[in-house]
């Protein structure tokens, strides 16, 4: 009986080290502590409705997007290192 890949390619793949799921949780920590931080001054930056949006909307996409980029810059660094 010959073993087969299980990939979807048949590729033959070696298993990486474990991501540490911590300095995830601590990015999106980091993420939620600056938009509590940051929301005041974004309010008062802006007057009126803008002001609303960006600092109800606009912040915490702009946070979620920079903290999912060092997530993945860690992420590329960490597999480039093996």
């Amino acid at each position: 009986m010959t073993s087969e890949p299980t990939t979807l390619l048949h590729r033959d793949e070696q298993q990486g080290r474990r991501y540490p799921l911590f300095v995830e949780r601590l990015l999106l920590l980091t993420g939620i502590v600056g938009f509590w931080f940051l929301h005041p001054m974004v309010l008062e930056q802006v007057d009126g409705i803008g002001g609303t949006i960006a600092a109800w909307c606009g912040l915490p996409l702009v946070l979620l997007m920079v903290v999912e980029i060092v997530g993945r810059f860690v992420q590329t660094v960490r597999n480039d290192s093996s």
